[in-house]
C-alpha cells in the first residue's frame, strides 16, 4: 500500500460476530485511513468485533490485514 494512500478517507465497518439486538453494521467516514486503522484497533480488542475498511480506492481491508499492519 502507497503511503499516500493512509492520507486519503475510508470508511470504517465494524461487524459483530454474535447477533446483537443493535440495526446493522453503519459504515463510518474518516478523514483519512490511518484515523480508521486506529479506530479499527479498538475493536479488534473485542472477539464479537469485526472491523473492516474500505479505502478511497476501492480496496476492501479484513480485520486479519489491519491486525497485521498494526504488528
Amino acid at each position: 500500500m502507497e503511503t499516500e494512500a493512509l492520507e486519503r478517507p475510508a470508511d470504517l465497518t465494524i461487524w459483530r460476530t454474535v447477533p446483537a439486538s443493535s440495526p446493522l453494521a453503519q459504515p463510518e467516514r474518516y478523514g483519512t485511513l490511518r484515523e480508521a486503522i486506529a479506530a479499527a484497533a479498538g475493536a479488534l480488542t473485542d472477539p464479537a468485533k469485526q472491523p473492516w475498511i474500505i479505502t478511497e480506492e476501492g480496496e476492501i481491508l479484513s480485520p486479519n490485514w489491519i491486525r497485521t499492519y498494526l504488528n
